[in-house]
């Protein structure tokens, strides 16, 4: 009778064992081909449980897909599979030995950043033969912007302390997140981190710039020649010191190119440089339509993209100065309606030019005419 008794137990276990076996090797095989498990069973944590084994997943931003899942058994990782999302190579940046492709690419992913949308920007780099995918993503921070009865915005999210961790400022700001051949390389918070672009040697780099944190070297998502890049240097302004802190008018308002505002140096003269034996002053240049206004102000723009001048702001309706390694152009926006131009001499100018009293000199008369 226990004969029997112990045949049968060791069928059951037999049975158990087996059946156990076949669902954890179910899960296995479902991982390793990039779906989800059929046993486990989705928890309040996010990961699928398992008797034993746990599988976690990670999708694409605004998508169904699959990005990374992996299987834990009793604690160790027994499998993993990281999957792309196959695109074409229009919708890729294409980096091949330093010339770039599609390069419009990153100017996209970087405006949806600025709008506060989750974005995705893939980069393939070929370097004699080897090739690196390198993935950025934007994922939106967990806060939701509300409107009250009054009117008044508010967060339904409590905003992380000044001695938060990185993972707080990443759920509540949004973050990016970067990955190379599959493996994670970094994740920065928006509110402390801004992708840009910098010039170098003639090398374009798309780097991740901090605001509020000091570092030594700014991580480097990719590089290109500027050769390659969508830069064109139209013209090369030179900026010559005189003697006195004066302002001077080079255009008034509707002088040139139907524009509202004046442009004006202050304590030196500037001259225009379109080829290398075509030399005129600022005024010469603008009358002889040698370049325009709309040139200047693109050039601005153009340069501060490529990292050749730095934009600082101010918060008196939206001025700007672009600050150069010889000079600065400071463009007014203010509340008042000043949209003038101001070149001047190397860092901030605005104090200089305020306290000069241009706009009283220069500009009342110019706006009569």
């Amino acid at each position: 009778m226990k004969k029997k008794i112990l045949i049968v137990l060791s069928i059951v276990v037999i049975l158990i064992v087996l059946t156990y076996g076949i669902i954890v090797y179910v899960d296995y095989h479902k991982t390793i081909n990039g779906e989800l498990p059929v046993f486990a069973r989705l928890s309040d944590n996010g990961k699928y449980q398992g008797l034993g084994y746990t599988v976690e997943v990670s999708y694409y931003p605004n998508t169904d897909s699959i990005e990374k899942i992996d299987m834990k058994f009793w604690g160790k990782q027994i499998a993993g599979i990281v999957q792309y999302i196959e695109t074409s190579n229009e919708e890729k940046v294409i980096i091949e030995n330093g010339t770039i492709q599609n390069e419009n690419k990153i100017d996209a992913f970087m405006e949806k950043v600025d709008n506060g949308d989750t974005a995705n920007l893939q980069i393939l780099v070929i370097e004699e033969r080897e090739e690196d995918y390198i993935q950025v993503e934007f994922i939106q921070g967990k806060h939701e912007n509300q409107t009250d009865s009054e009117g008044t915005n508010t967060v339904n999210m409590q905003v992380p302390s000044s001695h938060a961790t990185s993972e707080e400022y990443q759920q509540f700001y949004g973050y990016y997140k970067i990955t190379i051949n599959g493996e994670e390389t970094g994740r920065y918070d928006v509110l402390r981190w801004k992708m840009k672009t910098k010039t170098k040697d003639n090398i374009v780099q798309v780097i991740m710039e901090p605001y509020l944190i000091e570092i030594t070297e700014m991580p480097i998502i990719c590089e290109y020649t500027l050769e390659s890049s969508a830069y064109k240097k139209m013209f090369e302004l030179t900026y010559e010191a005189r003697k006195d802190m004066g302002v001077k008018t080079v255009a008034q308002i509707n002088q040139f190119d139907n524009i509202d505002f004046g442009i004006y140096t202050i304590a030196g003269d500037v001259t225009i440089t379109v080829e290398e034996d075509m030399v005129y002053s600022l005024e010469e240049a603008l009358a002889q339509h040698v370049i325009t206004v709309q040139d200047i102000l693109d050039q601005i723009q153009q340069d501060e993209k490529y990292g050749f001048c730095q934009k600082a702001y101010y918060s008196d309706g939206g001025s700007a100065e672009y600050l150069y390694s010889d000079y600065t152009i400071l463009k007014y926006n203010t509340l008042d309606g000043n949209k003038d131009l101001i070149i001047g001499m190397k860092g901030s100018i605005m104090k200089y030019v305020n306290e000069s009293g241009y706009r009283t000199k220069n500009v009342i008369n110019s706006e009569n005419v």
